[in-house]
């Protein structure tokens, strides 16, 4: 009878964070060279039985319609933590107001305890949004009425607030040491969530609810974010800035700033001036407004800032599509003319979900349904996507091009709108129970998420865990 060994054999199992070490197993010699014996590590690739290798490949170019492939457990594949495991983020570039505000933001960081996790920063910072969001609920329910002077005030604090503990949390992450993938996560995860607040505060000061203007401005706003993930996804880069001038930070920190200067104003007599109006004070020295159409000459000024706004979103939305159609990871020069064509449309047809989302939100008539009712419903459909985009970047997965998730919100909206004997209570108690349904499916999914990576990293989600010592 042969001589039995006593060995150390690490066995991760799949679908679980943590790898179980067997000790004092008495293993026969003659099996010993069947087994991997070898340290594990959380970045070495998945195996399969018998020691055989499976590289982790890159999904994100393959075809994917109807549904993504089948993972072991969890949201996130084997493959998937694996590529989690070893992301690197990488922005798009810097613009003079962030290398400007850059040693204020380190400075405010520095005033931060060191135990203070990087995700609890960026929580605080999605509080305000929160408290501001229920605050101006409160007092505009449907953003057609304008706020008390010291809502709006909050407010714009409260915007200028969230985005400073947005640039502080990865300076606290780097100075704890805590930098991980699942801080990128959180920080968009938040971002995505965030953008009802910002869309709440201009849609309530301008008072546009009500009316098709505020679907343009949340549906524009939610796809281009989508969209800014969607092109992470192809080029590996998420996109800060146009240019050195205009990026993220100016366009938070402006929206901050305008929304505070709004609660010294009368609002409705500044908005609800038609172009005409606005501009008589410099007829005497050039008559722009004759050389308007008539249509923009009678437009209120909150519906041609909402309609200037759509403009320069598409402008945007047009330039990302450029950027990954040409991009070397969809269309380099070793590709054949099909394979190149294959990428592009198999790229584009992420963008059908989100667009079909869109297209719903436009299809309710804004009488038939309450606009918060509308609002909320479609934002949180709009992050359930847009975080499994976020998460799907990082892993490299296949993001299919139908979400079912956007299935109940689409067939609701079909409703809403051809059914002329479903009344308006109606209509708002069906999007009062997808409310409650995507509220549940993306906290559930966040949640799964979470677990996972955070037990791939061996790392807690709210604080740091201690170090041990060698």
């Amino acid at each position: 009878m042969p001589v039995s060994t006593r060995s150390t054999v690490a066995i991760e199992r799949p679908g679980r964070a943590t790898t179980k070490m067997i000790n004092s197993i008495d293993i026969p010699d003659e099996f010993m060279d069947e087994l991997d014996t070898s340290p594990t590590n959380d970045a070495a690739p998945p195996g399969k039985a018998g020691g055989e290798v499976d590289e982790p490949r890159d999904e994100t170019l393959t075809p994917c319609f109807l549904s993504e492939p089948p993972v072991e457990s969890g949201n996130i594949s084997l493959h998937g933590l694996h590529f989690i495991v070893t992301h690197k983020y990488k922005s798009g570039g810097y613009t003079h107001l962030d290398d400007f505000l850059n040693p204020t933001w380190t400075y405010l960081t520095s005033l931060l305890p060191m135990w203070m996790a990087p995700n609890m920063v960026t929580t605080l910072g999605g509080l305000h949004c929160g408290v501001a969001y229920g605050i101006l609920w409160w007092h505009s329910p449907d953003f057609d009425l304008s706020p008390p002077d010291w809502v709006v005030l909050l407010a714009g604090w409260c915007t200028i607030a969230y985005y400073t503990l947005d640039c502080m949390d990865g300076k606290q992450a780097r100075r704890t040491g805590s930098s991980s993938p699942l801080g990128q996560l959180f920080d968009h995860g938040f971002d995505c969530i965030c953008t009802l607040f910002f869309m709440s505060t201009v849609g309530s000061y301008l008072m546009i609810g009500g009316t098709y203007w505020y679907v343009l401005l949340q549906t524009t706003l939610q796809f281009a974010f989508f969209m800014a993930q969607w092109e992470e996804y192809h080029t590996h880069v998420l996109p800060h800035c146009a240019g050195k001038w205009c990026g993220v930070t100016e366009v938070n920190y402006s929206i901050g700033i305008i929304t505070i200067i709004n609660s010294f104003l009368d609002r409705e007599a500044v908005y609800h001036r038609t172009m005409k109006e606005v501009l008589a004070p410099l007829d005497p020295y050039y008559p722009l407004a004759q050389q308007l159409p008539p249509l923009v000459k009678e437009l209120e000024l909150r519906y041609f800032i909402m309609a200037a706004w759509g403009v320069m979103s598409v402008t945007l939305m047009i330039l990302s599509i450029k950027r990954v159609m040409f991009h070397p990871h969809l269309a380099s020069s070793s590709l054949y003319p099909g394979e190149v064509r294959e990428r592009r449309l198999n790229a584009l047809s992420k963008l059908l979900t989100p667009f079909a989302l869109g297209a719903a939100a436009f299809a309710v008539p804004p009488d038939a349904v309450r606009t918060r009712y509308l609002s909320v419903t479609l934002g949180l459909a709009y992050s359930l996507l847009t975080k499994k985009m976020i998460v799907f970047s990082m892993a490299k997965m296949a993001y299919s091009a139908v979400q079912w998730d956007a299935a109940p919100f689409l067939l609701a909206a079909i409703w809403i709108r051809f059914d002329d004997n479903l009344s308006k209570m109606g209509a708002d108690f069906v999007l009062g129970v997808l409310c409650f349904w995507y509220a549940f499916r993306m906290l559930r999914w966040v949640n799964v998420t979470i677990d996972q990576i955070c037990g791939k990293l061996d790392i807690y989600c709210f604080r740091l865990k201690k170090k041990k010592d060698d």
